[in-house]
């Protein structure tokens, strides 16, 4: 799901208004950035390493080694970035994907361009943060949220400051939040509650144009993330509301029981938040034992560097466009030479599985393994790719042995890795009639973690084999769950397709 974060009025002073000068990389412990503007990459990836560990404490979860840095990309390509983005007023985006997970940054030195003006000096730091909270909320937190959670997170944890007594603050209001304080300007609670895996209509909302909407949306998701964070066990609550709201449920009644409000007095509540305290700032717990300085190493990267990066990002997560292919054939025409890097060749690897090009995808990720033979990214395409493969082309035997045994590599190397362990029980059942003993040690692994709660349309790759196993229960939460986080009108189909699988097998055993 695309998380993207809009700043109408947040701009950057970190970045410079002169002509661009020559880029600037860097590496922490948690971060790596590339920018084709001159920043201060040392006090960035500083500042990320200390708010990171601040906000896994303040969410109680567990601080963990990293094995593969966050990237952090500054683009000033208007052309790449609009590549990328989804359109819209945005100036940077938080995307995951199989080729690793990356931070893009809008970047422009034109006089007058929104992304220019520093009309705040803590601009980039605020957008960089926000960001970093939905990689947290995405690869540690164990639920998924609703998408006004993770933004309203993100706005809420982004000003966090540390005080001279040690103790955190978070929660503070931004420019962006000042039209909250207009009583005629807020979207029903309804339509931002309801809209849990996606974004509303901005073009039809009542509150004006839709740029001025989605700024509300933004300050509304603030409002009730502070909220959500006042309550006893509020994240607990929330996880409530969401197991609690079935298909044939109002999702009012269902907040209700979790919360003890209904949307309007919800709204009461929350209004007079703002209007009392300005949303409030939250204490954070003192400081614990302070972490060892993380060593940040900078270089400057080639021309070359930039616009190979700049191909990588289009290639992993520039959408099947003629604007993404344009880009494409531009950005290849700028490098004077071959560039094959694991980095590009995960790209390469990626844009080809989504193309269905399994033999492109295969030969990119051949490269990958006679460079890195245990590269865990490239076994998890290679796996991708070999799914992909069998899915179209069924009757083929050899194939479910080749997805089975690619599934099996990518799980030595991903042991941990979900996904995986759905492709491992995806081809067990057709390759033997039978689920085999490390099928079954997956599905047992993703039955006791409740994978269906942080992947709930992936999760579906399950049901076959909870109904060959006679799971019937748990295939129901699977369905319910995906029902939950639907986002398409075919994502709806496949659900009901299954629900009848499912109930018609359930009939015949009993």
């Amino acid at each position: 799901m695309t998380r993207i974060f809009f700043f109408i009025t947040l701009v950057w002073a970190a970045l410079t208004q002169s002509a661009l000068a020559q880029g600037v990389a860097a590496q922490s412990d948690n971060f790596s950035l590339i920018s084709d503007a001159p920043v201060d990459a040392a006090d960035i990836l500083s500042d990320l390493e200390t708010f990171q560990r601040a906000v896994i404490e303040d969410l109680g979860l567990t601080q963990t080694v990293v094995t593969e840095p966050l990237r952090l990309n500054i683009i000033d390509d208007p052309k790449t970035f609009a590549a990328i983005t989804p359109g819209g007023v945005t100036a940077a985006i938080y995307l995951q994907s199989a080729a690793g997970h990356d931070i893009i940054v809008g970047h422009r030195t034109e006089p007058g361009h929104l992304l220019s003006n520093a009309l705040d000096p803590n601009g980039l730091r605020l957008v960089l943060r926000h960001e970093v909270v939905h990689h947290i909320l995405e690869t540690r937190y164990a639920r998924k949220l609703p998408v006004w959670l993770g933004e309203g997170l993100a706005e809420y944890y982004a000003t966090y400051a540390r005080g001279a007594d040690g103790r955190a603050t978070f929660g503070r209001a931004l420019p962006e939040q000042d039209p909250l304080t207009d009583n005629q300007t807020w979207l029903p609670m309804r339509t931002v509650i309801e809209n849990m895996a996606k974004y509303p209509d901005f073009r039809f909302a009542s509150s004006g144009p839709p740029s001025r909407a989605q700024r509300i949306y933004y300050g509304q998701s603030w409002a009730l993330a502070h909220f959500v964070m006042d309550q006893p066990e509020g994240l607990a609550r929330v996880h409530r509301f969401v197991d609690g709201w079935a298909p044939n449920i109002d999702s009012e009644d269902s907040f209700e029981q979790a919360f003890g409000l209904r949307y309007d007095p919800l709204e009461t509540r929350v209004r007079e938040d703002i209007i009392r305290e300005g949303g409030g700032v939250r204490l954070g717990p003192l400081a614990s034992a302070a972490a060892p300085a993380s060593a940040i190493i900078t270089t400057t990267p080639s021309p070359q560097a930039l616009i190979a990066n700049r191909l990588r990002l289009v290639l992993t997560h520039g959408p099947d466009t003629d604007l993404t292919y344009e880009q494409m054939i531009a950005l290849r025409a700028r490098l004077t030479a071959p560039v094959e890097t694991n980095a590009l060749d995960l790209a390469r690897a990626l844009r080809a599985w989504r193309v269905t090009d399994w033999d492109g995808s295969d030969a990119a990720i051949d490269r990958i393994l006679a460079r890195t033979p245990d590269h865990a990214r490239a076994l998890k395409i290679r796996a991708k790719t070999a799914y992909g493969r069998v899915s179209e082309r069924q009757s083929e035997q050899s194939l479910w042995d080749a997805a089975e045994a690619a599934a099996i590599q990518g799980l030595a190397a991903r042991p941990d890795d979900a996904e995986l362990h759905l492709f491992r029980v995806a081809v067990s059942l057709p390759v033997t009639q039978n689920i085999s003993p490390g099928a079954q040690i997956s599905l047992d692994w993703l039955q006791a973690r409740n994978t269906h709660l942080r992947l709930p349309h992936a999760a579906m790759m399950m049901i076959p084999a909870l109904i060959y196993e006679n799971r019937f229960e748990h295939a129901d939460r699977v369905l319910d769950s995906a029902a939950r986080w639907k986002e398409t009108a075919g994502d709806k189909w496949v659900i009901e397709r299954l629900r009848g699988n499912v109930a018609a097998e359930r009939a015949e055993r009993e």
